[in-house]
């Protein structure tokens, strides 16, 4: 099932308000009858329709059609990893020789590294402003257009992956790459 309704609602619009604002962002003019259709998935948008939607709401068309998850709910797995004791344990060979993957530890080490300043509060615009680079690893971003389904665990593995990685020296990341183009 499609996500429009609950991304509508979720945003506190009317099918009425939500044809108005399409059709005064010259995005899409669409009758509130049509809408609900597409909804209820009586009907099924045609592509520039579904691409409409999407820019309307802000998520991938994707995400739209009911795959995947929301970038929003991903930087929501970071911001619980961060807050609760989440760890990973690995079997990680050289020449990394922890075991075992802190989600804070992680995270700090890439803060620290990136003189960025981590406030006591955190929320999720800290979060968007500061690790939008989590959805350049492909298996992070895999997750908003999979059809599959992850758990929450999984999702945040896969989050604190990315942010290691990206931690890692440039030394370290060409070593990697050397070890996995010759595997």
């Amino acid at each position: 099932m499609n996500r429009i309704r609950e991304i509508r609602e979720n945003k506190k619009l009317s099918l009425k308000k939500t044809t108005e604002l399409l059709k005064s962002n010259d995005l899409l003019t669409l009758t509130p009858d049509a809408l609900a259709k597409y909804e209820r998935g009586d009907r099924q948008p045609n592509e520039p329709t579904w691409q409409a939607l999407a820019n309307f709401f802000n998520v991938s068309v994707d995400y739209l059609k009911g795959y995947g998850y929301s970038k929003e709910y991903i930087y929501q797995q970071l911001d619980d990893a961060y807050k609760e004791p989440y760890t990973k344990d690995y079997e990680i060979e050289p020449p990394s020789t922890n075991p075992v993957l802190s989600a804070k530890e992680e995270i700090e080490n890439y803060c620290k590294q990136n003189k960025i300043s981590i406030p006591q509060d955190t929320d999720l615009d800290f979060w968007k402003t500061n690790f939008n680079f989590i959805f350049n690893d492909k298996s992070v971003n895999r997750l908003l257009t999979t059809k599959d389904k992850y758990s929450d665990s999984d999702i945040k593995e896969l989050i604190i992956n990315a942010i290691f990685f990206a931690s890692l020296s440039p030394e370290t990341k060409r070593a990697l790459n050397l070890m996995k183009h010759n595997s």
